[in-house]
């Protein structure tokens, strides 16, 4: 227990340095610029990132000489429409050759791979810094501050452990694994008597939490909530707020260093000054990471949907996340349909739901009810499906219990799981 002490300490020295606190100050700073001045600063750091990919990376040099172009065809944001856009594919194909840095001086990291195989990236001791920054920075300015005590529920313990106090962070970690009816109880005692001012948790693993603290009548009072890593559904966030007593602010984000959106008071998300720059397309975004000089990836695919409130002068202003484009019920004539989770908008007394499709035209809506729930609001989730998919597909519902959720390898939930060969 010394030995993990010393260690816990080492990483907080480390990860909370003075490199970190420059870096903060540094957003800071930023956060108090006018929008014409971050445009200004965008478009230098594209121009520097181009640069440096061109002259310090095999891949891009020779990627971007096929398509005409030298190290100096970008002069600034505006010729971002020159470059060619890069994916996944060129990622997993190619990632050694688009280090700008020697191998010596990167470590590896992973994407959470709930589409496919997991991505590996790269990632430097300055980039990981640049990261913790900006998700303090997010966090600070909704009342977290180091030092204040949080339980954690994000899968960081394996399976065979059921809690960990970090005395240098003051963090409670619970394991995500063991959310389950029989051991609520020890979860609620464990959080109640550390009385954490924030919860920061995969939604899922904090709607499991709030569903099971919910049908036993337990609740608690924890101010602040963050969540991360997966889309947060309205359903989710309704039975949380109300069971945990408590204010969400999400964070979406990738392994991949290229974008980073928060969410604030008015529930809508905003980019970060200089982290990346952001591309909004219908059914994808393209993404150019400013934080990562040593695994640059400029004009990269991210294939997620996003929701616009409103877009000025290169500022946009996100709605929603909606979520991955394979988020979708296939029908029998080929049809893709999105945005499932509009079918439990206005479900009462519903706790929790997941669609799997096993076959196209047919689903199967898996839903954990609240103790009123009744044919009337079954009624209502399945008129609502019939609107999204139409008359032919077949819907069968079945009750279920939170531990029967379908969950990834990490614990992640997703509303739609798709099984079709």
């Amino acid at each position: 227990m010394a030995v993990q002490l010393i260690k816990d300490l080492i990483a907080y020295k480390i990860k909370f340095g003075k490199a970190f606190e420059r870096e903060l100050r540094r957003i800071i700073e930023l956060d108090q610029m006018s929008k014409a001045e971050i445009l200004e600063l965008k478009s230098e750091e594209f121009v520097k990132q181009y640069r440096n990919a061109y002259s310090n990376t095999e891949f891009y040099k020779q990627f971007y000489k096929k398509h005409g172009l030298n190290l100096h065809s970008v002069k600034d944001l505006s010729d971002k429409s020159k470059l060619p856009i890069i994916s996944k594919v060129d990622v997993r194909n190619h990632a050694k050759l688009m280090l700008a840095k020697s191998r010596l001086c990167v470590f590896k990291a992973y994407s959470s791979g709930t589409t496919g195989t997991p991505l590996q990236v790269y990632r430097d001791f300055s980039s990981t810094i640049k990261e913790y920054a900006y998700g303090h920075f997010f966090q600070q300015m909704h009342g977290y501050h180091l030092g204040d005590p949080v339980v954690s529920l994000r899968g960081t313990l394996d399976r065979n452990t059921f809690s960990y106090y970090d005395k240098s962070n003051n963090v409670l970690y619970l394991s995500s694994y063991h959310l389950k009816s029989e051991r609520i109880d020890e979860y609620y005692k464990l959080i109640k008597d550390f009385n954490p001012k924030v919860i920061k948790a995969y939604p899922s693993s904090m709607h499991i939490l709030a569903t099971e603290l919910h049908k036993k009548d337990l609740s608690l009072d924890i101010p602040i909530a963050f969540t991360s890593s997966e889309v947060l559904h309205g359903f989710q966030k309704d039975i949380v707020e109300k069971t945990l007593n408590t204010k969400i602010y999400d964070w979406y984000g990738n392994a991949e260093q290229t974008v980073a959106l928060g969410q604030f008071e008015d529930e809508l998300y905003r980019e970060f000054p200089l982290y990346s720059h952001t591309e909004f397309e219908d059914d994808h975004l393209i993404t150019t990471s400013f934080i990562n000089s040593a695994f640059p990836l400029i004009r990269y695919r991210v294939d997620d949907v996003v929701q616009l409130a409103e877009c000025s002068n290169g500022i946009c202003v996100i709605k929603k996340i909606e979520g991955r484009d394979d988020d979708y019920i296939v029908l029998k004539d080929g049809q893709r349909i999105g945005r499932l989770d509009l079918a439990f908008k206005q479900a009462r007394n519903l706790l929790a739901a997941q669609i799997v499709q096993d076959e196209p035209g047919i689903i199967r809506v898996n839903l954990i009810p609240d103790k009123r729930f009744d044919k009337s609001d079954l009624d209502v989730i399945e008129l609502n499906l019939r609107d999204l998919l139409g008359d032919e597909c077949m819907i069968r519902f079945d009750k279920i219990e939170t531990d029967q959720l379908i969950r990834t390898a990490k614990g992640k939930f997703n509303l739609v799981v798709s099984q079709l060969k």
